[in-house]
Order: C-alpha cells, then sequence, then structure tokens
C-alpha cells in the first residue's frame, strides 16, 4: 500500500472517491487532486471485456488491473472484491492477490455468483451467515492489518432494508473495517444507516440514473458517511466522449470540429509523465 486509507477516515469528511478502471484515469483522478480512487468491477468489465458488470470477470484479471492502478498513482486505492470469488478459502486468496498488488480496502460483496452492478435488478444474496464467514476469512487472511475490509450488503434490493442493517451489524461483529450498504433507494433511507451501523466508517455510492438519490459529500457527512463513491462516472464520461468525437471523426473525415473536446498532444505526454522519462533517459544514455 503506497498511502493508507485510515487516516483519511478520522477527518470528519466525506471523501469523494472516483471510479476508474485503468491506469489513465487513474493518473487524471490524481492529478486532480482526489485523496483517494476505487477500482470498481463496472467500469473494469467495460474497459477490459466490452461486457456489463454481471460477473464476467475472473480474480486473477481482476488483481492484474489493480496491481497497473497502483502502480500508476501514489494516493489510496479501493479495490471491488466482488464476492470473494468463491467460498470463505477463495476469499483469502482474494485478499492475499489484492493486498499484493497495493489495495489499501477491499471490499466483498454478499450477494450470490455470478454477481451484478449494485444498481441492477435480478440480485441475489447468499445467507447473512456465509458473508460473515468471507468477512471473518479476508480478516484473517490479511499481512498488513491497515489493509481495511469493508463489507458490502446488497440486501437492501432483495429483502429490504431492515434486513441489510442487521447484516451490516453482523459484518462489524465478524470483523469489517467498514460498512457500505448499497442501493438506498431514499435520502431517508441514507439516513438510517448511520443511526443503526456505528463506530465504523460507512461507505456511500453515487450512480448517475441509479437508484440512490445523488448527493453531496457535505450532506453525506451531515449524515455520518466517510467515503462517497463514483464508480460509473469515468466509462459513461468516456462513452459519451467516443461516441461524440469518433462520430464527427466518421462522417467528416477529420477531427477539426471536435478539435477542442481533446487534449493536445504536449498536455497529454506531460500527464503520462514523458518529459520525467525523458530526463531518464538522458541520465542513463551511453556515452
Amino acid at each position: 500500500m503506497k498511502q493508507e486509507l485510515r487516516p483519511l477516515l478520522q477527518t470528519g469528511e466525506c471523501h469523494l472517491t472516483p471510479g476508474v478502471y485503468d491506469s489513465l484515469t487513474a493518473k487524471i483522478c490524481e492529478q486532480i487532486g482526489f485523496k483517494v480512487l476505487v477500482m470498481g468491477g463496472y467500469g473494469v468489465a467495460a474497459s477490459l471485456l466490452g461486457e456489463p458488470d454481471v460477473g464476467y470477470l475472473s480474480m486473477t484479471e481482476m488483481a492484474t488491473r489493480l496491481h497497473h492502478i497502483c502502480n500508476a498513482v501514489d494516493i489510496p486505492v479501493i479495490a471491488d472484491g466482488d464476492t470473494g470469488y468463491g467460498n470463505a478459502l477463495s476469499v483469502q486468496r482474494t485478499t492475499r492477490e489484492y493486498e499484493k498488488a497495493g489495495a489499501a480496502a477491499i471490499l466483498f460483496e454478499d450477494q450470490e455468483w455470478p454477481k451484478r452492478c449494485g444498481h441492477m435488478a435480478g440480485k441475489r444474496v447468499v445467507s447473512k451467515e456465509e458473508h460473515v464467514q468471507k468477512i471473518k476469512a479476508a480478516v484473517d487472511a490479511r499481512q498488513n492489518k491497515e489493509l481495511l475490509i469493508i463489507a458490502r450488503t446488497d440486501a437492501r434490493a432483495v429483502n429490504g432494508l431492515e434486513d441489510a442493517l442487521d447484516r451490516a451489524n453482523s459484518y462489524v461483529e465478524a470483523g469489517a473495517d467498514m460498512i457500505f450498504v448499497e442501493a438506498p433507494q431514499t435520502i431517508e433511507e441514507l439516513q438510517e444507516v448511520p443511526k443503526h451501523v456505528k463506530d465504523v466508517p460507512l461507505v456511500a455510492n453515487m450512480i448517475e440514473h441509479g437508484r440512490t438519490p445523488i448527493l453531496k459529500p457535505q450532506e453525506l457527512a451531515a449524515m455520518g458517511y466517510n467515503v462517497v463513491f463514483w464508480p460509473c462516472t469515468a466509462p459513461y464520461l468516456v462513452t459519451k466522449a467516443v461516441l461524440n468525437v469518433f462520430g464527427e471523426l466518421y462522417k467528416a473525415g477529420t477531427t477539426e470540429a471536435v478539435i477542442d473536446q481533446l487534449v493536445p498532444f504536449p498536455e497529454f505526454n506531460s500527464l503520462v509523465g514523458l518529459d520525467h522519462y525523458n530526463e531518464l533517459e538522458k541520465r542513463y544514455a551511453h556515452k
């Protein structure tokens, strides 16, 4: 872990956490000034496979992408561990592989496999008792105690908020360092989570056109949340931009009419560190 997440959680703020799916999106977000990132399966599935987030990705594919992202930035990265890709023993392997890749925190959800994006219809959840054992397994498997284990419950959409809150507290008892109740459907439901799940940092999740009302970090902080994910903004943004610019290229034969939508060549090279590599090349040039 290049930087620990825990100190950020003690500031009283709710930290804006953009979702990234590759090293480039991660570097851009770090340069903008974000202090923590989340790598979610939604964006990775779309960018790596061109497929929806419905359980197509393997653990090794996610761990490899996580390794690249963590190498590209110097801020904490929260990693989506999905369901752990199997039973409690699989969760332990996932924890070890993600920790080696550089994750500052890993979230594990209580969906059945194959899982799907938390704001999609058709989710199913495992028993509370099964996920309790997965959380215990993850806690036991980590080598660095500063690696945080986030327990996510998707039970709101399946069994209702009461069951989701009961599960959340059971996961805290199992050793989870943070809790993520996915997809509350009203502001009132968002407010209920911190009232019933106490003494651990809480995650909120904002998806454009998703099931949860969109709130600002200051509003969420006042409720008691510490981190707010924006996991789908990057793929939606990139898709819109590519459709616009390449649509124009296809029609007109050049990008002249949309050139203002492109980052200039020198600026992009600077973003990805070309100046640094040029300096290294001079330093180690054969005389």
